[in-house]
């Protein structure tokens, strides 16, 4: 199953239809490295803005489309400079990894599920396709694979220097501080959709995500993403977020 890689290239034809005038555009396409390809993109063009986002990653063996690929051990997303998270608007989700996986969002306030998505994995040779949800948390995200007896919860930090970092959970269940003692979880496909989110305190406005403060001359934010794997491979790939030009 890759019918995530079909989305992305409509979405990808959609936008440059729609901004064809724009310099750049025709570069803004899935990016690919030799285990994956990936789509990361904002819900608005304008800079200084309120946005949510949409992330699809397909990944496989080194020069097969269909093959599997190796066990994720780590994901890091470098954001364009000057793209804000303030994970002070929403509610945030302070259960931990055990409640989660117990309880699911149940765990959380309602309002700190900002998104959802699916997740494709093979469990032991067996592929299978599971809802996740988009939590947040203070100066992280989370991601919760739904599942009837435990969820897998997965926890993306939002460092200071401008990066969200992953680490990828490889069995089932998996719950800290254990870990993963052996791998039987195999990450084949993701989605991720979060919609533009703000909340009024006091008579201001706070925005979850806010775009960089301009767009550069190419038409197009980059946020580069590194992806560590269990053979000792490292790939890095650059995705592309179109922009509208300054006035």
């Amino acid at each position: 199953m890759r019918h995530p890689a079909v989305g992305a290239g409509l979405l990808v034809q959609l936008l440059c239809l729609a901004f064809a005038a724009w310099p750049g555009c025709s570069a803004a396409s899935p990016a690919s490295g030799p285990h994956e390809t990936l789509d990361n993109r904002y819900t608005t063009t304008e800079p200084n803005a309120v946005s949510g986002f949409d992330f699809i990653g397909t990944y496989h063996a080194v020069g097969d489309p269909a093959g599997d690929p190796p066990y994720m051990r780590r994901m890091v997303f470098y954001l364009p400079p000057g793209l804000r998270y303030d994970t002070s608007v929403p509610k945030r989700c302070s259960a931990s990894d055990l409640e989660l996986a117990t309880f699911g969002a149940a765990a959380c306030p309602a309002g700190s599920r900002l998104g959802g998505g699916t997740s494709t994995t093979s469990f032991l040779g067996f592929a299978s396709t599971t809802s996740v949800d988009f939590l947040n948390n203070t100066d992280e995200q989370i991601i919760l694979a739904r599942s009837p007896v435990l969820s897998t919860v997965a926890r993306g930090r939002i460092s200071p220097d401008g990066s969200v970092e992953w680490a990828s959970p490889t069995c089932f269940p998996s719950v800290q501080p254990a870990g993963c003692p052996v791998d039987d979880v195999l990450q084949l496909e993701s989605s991720i959709s979060v919609a533009p989110y703000t909340r009024s305190s006091h008579g201001v406005v706070g925005s979850y995500l806010t775009t960089p403060p301009t767009c550069p001359a190419s038409g197009h934010w980059e946020t580069p993403v590194r992806l560590w794997f269990a053979d000792g491979s490292v790939d890095t790939v650059t995705t592309e977020q179109p922009c509208a030009p300054n006035p």
